[in-house]
């Protein structure tokens, strides 16, 4: 029977471990929204504006087009199966790494690498902050930190209906701010002569600019169906994402490496848009831009939480992590300060251990389940509710994603051309499906010990 047809309460709320159900189900449109809404902010700028550092006006395009175009096809595949499956990325997660892989994994992808995002952010809004208002207590950037933090709790508490609402505001101001700014500094700052003719102060090959710009978004890449599982057709959610990755995220970042680049050394990019007279762009893109996306971040930790630790409402999850992640937004800021280089080593750190995860799942839904498991339905490929009966432990997955890691992590030692992203999603996709058809055509045990699914998807 495929679990369409098991019924399940929604316990934890927002459909945390179970199934959206038909009448919850959102357009295309409206998930492209969403997705904007979340690439609609500073770290992206900032994230651009640390390429800066390390590569010219022509290698941020490079970067920052073949990074993205990675992205999209990545979160397009792993997109899909949230659109067929119905559930988030945590309980995908139970069919090819089991259960107690699925809360490690989970937590990994999102529960921690989300919350520290949220982190990351919410020290991103204190930057601002500071920048804008340098000579005010509240505005200093450890302490914007804390009530810029508890400012975005707020939407994540109310679940998918509060990105949603909130993300229609913001996107169309965001995408006309930011080129806006970008015209205006190339004619104050020399023309396209200057920009093109601008050096970084460190070179670095290609491939760890690519593996930043993947690191960047990879977490958001992986977690898709967080979002696509709301789509009225399996494709919707897909098409959204990989329009507003391939599409948009090239001029965020495009933008802010080159406003970078022609702003002289030590100015940041928000004091160069106020003194170009656009305080008030900077405060809008600031608090809003920060929020859209913020409150997703604590939105997909939360659900990650759900799936590792029963008995505890997502709401719950949400004041937890938030409070956490506002603290360490403050310890970022006393530590860093606006200093851009935190950022550009989290981004990297990334790129190097979620891409295996990722490349387990999409050889486990296209390759593992249909041919070697003869589950050629995509619908019914993943089955959960009530009863559902899973590994305790997949090992092949699991082991795909430590070695995978380990793979990514030297790769930059032996392959230096070769993105440390790529190769790990690559060793993760190839070890789990390897393994997988060994244990299949040797009929060797694929799962370490059995779960059993409760009425309340846990």
């Amino acid at each position: 029977m495929v679990n369409q047809e098991k019924k399940t309460e929604d316990y934890y709320g927002d459909f945390a471990v179970v199934r959206v159900p038909e009448h919850e189900r959102r357009t295309m449109m409206n998930q492209l929204m969403v997705f904007l809404g979340v690439l609609a902010v500073w770290a992206a700028v900032f994230g651009g504006a640390s390429m800066a550092g390390i590569m010219d006006a022509w290698e941020i395009v490079w970067a920052s087009v073949l990074g993205s175009v990675v992205l999209g096809v990545i979160a397009f595949l792993i997109g899909l199966i949230g659109g067929y499956a119905s559930v988030p990325t945590y309980v995908i997660l139970r069919h090819s790494m089991g259960r107690f892989g699925s809360i490690l994994t989970g937590l990994v992808l999102s529960g921690i690498s989300a919350a520290l995002w949220f982190s990351f952010e919410t020290w991103l809004f204190g930057v601002i902050m500071q920048e804008t208002f340098p000579n005010f207590v509240l505005t200093k950037v450890e302490i914007a930190a804390i009530w810029g933090g508890l400012l975005m709790m707020s939407t994540a508490l109310i679940g998918y209906r509060g990105l949603s609402a909130l993300s229609y505001f913001v996107v169309p101001a965001w995408f006309a701010i930011i080129p806006m700014a970008l015209v205006a500094a190339i004619s104050v700052h020399g023309g396209w002569g200057a920009l093109l003719a601008a050096q970084p102060a460190h070179h670095v090959s290609l491939a760890t600019g690519i593996t930043f710009v993947i690191g960047l978004y990879i977490v958001g890449a992986t977690i898709a169906p967080d979002v696509t599982r709301y789509s009225r057709r399996p494709f919707d959610g897909s098409i959204a994402w990989f329009i507003h990755v391939v599409v948009f995220m090239p001029i965020i970042l495009m933008a802010g490496g080159w406003l970078q680049l022609l702003v002289p050394a030590g100015r940041t990019l928000v004091a160069e848009m106020i003194g170009m007279g656009m305080i008030w762009a900077v405060l809008l893109t600031g608090i809003v831009g920060q929020w859209t996306t913020n409150d997703n971040n604590l939105y997909s930790a939360s659900l990650a939480w759900v799936n590792a630790v029963p008995r505890i409402k997502r709401s719950i999850w949400v004041l937890i992590l938030g409070i956490i992640g506002t603290a360490v937004a403050a310890m970022i800021g006393m530590g860093y300060g606006i200093s851009l280089s935190a950022l550009l080593q989290f981004g990297t750190l990334l790129g190097t251990f979620i891409p295996p995860i990722t490349g387990v799942m999409i050889a486990d839904f296209y390759l593992v389940q249909p041919f070697l498991l003869n589950r050629r339905n995509p619908r019914g490929r993943y089955e959960f509710g009530p009863g559902t009966i899973y590994g305790s432990l997949r090992w092949p997955g699991f082991l795909g994603w430590i070695l995978g890691s380990i793979i990514a992590y030297y790769t930059p030692m032996v392959a230096p051309q070769m993105p440390a992203a790529i190769s790990g999603l690559l060793a993760g996709f190839f070890i789990h499906l390897i393994l997988m058809a060994i244990c299949v055509a040797g009929r060797i045990p694929y799962d370490a010990g059995k779960w059993r699914e409760t009425e309340t998807g846990w």
